[in-house]
């Protein structure tokens, strides 16, 4: 009898050490899958942190204007927003192409940091609907005399070569 219940006790013994090895595979198994696919579930996530402040740019200016503004203007400034999203995301590719998922989610957490500031600005700011009145305004009006300045430079200087910013040493000076 005591030898039965000894090959049973020495039976479940080795039934928890199999248990514990398959355990041991199967966790370092996943551990090894998610690190092999960390480079991809980084990607995805700059994709979706990317998208996510698209998002919470634009539903923030829905927020904001839709109230106080007709529909063409507030899908304006969204439009605007997603140019300002696609433009940075073309700066960084243009610069390094390396970088283009480091860009992404700066750009995202940017964008949906400001968002979630201007959403917090509005709730606990007294004056802040008079600054996101004037804000959008006042930020045309400033491209526009900054673009009217440049222009009437680029008039004034036309017949002086243009600079495009590129190394252009070797190249003789042409005038006209």
């Amino acid at each position: 009898m005591m030898n039965i219940i000894l090959i049973l006790i020495q039976f479940l013994f080795n039934a928890i050490k199999y248990l514990l090895e398959f355990l041991a595979i199967v966790v370092l198994g996943v551990a090894g899958a998610i690190l092999y696919a960390l480079p991809w579930l980084l990607r995805v996530i700059a994709l979706l942190l990317w998208l996510g402040g698209d998002y919470l740019g634009i539903s923030s200016i829905q927020a904001i204007y839709a109230p106080i503004s007709p529909a063409i203007p507030v899908i304006a400034l969204q439009f605007a927003l997603i140019l300002m999203s696609v433009g940075w995301l073309l700066i960084v590719l243009s610069k390094n192409t390396s970088l283009v998922w480091g860009g992404m989610t700066a750009g995202g957490l940017v964008i949906g940091g400001a968002s979630i500031g201007s959403a917090w600005l509005l709730a606990h700011w007294q004056y802040a609907d008079l600054f996101f009145r004037v804000l959008p305004p006042a930020l045309f009006s400033l491209l526009l005399i900054y673009e009217m300045i440049r222009l009437r430079s680029l008039y004034r200087n036309r017949n002086a070569p243009f600079e495009t910013g590129v190394d252009e040493s070797n190249e003789p000076f042409v005038t006209q």
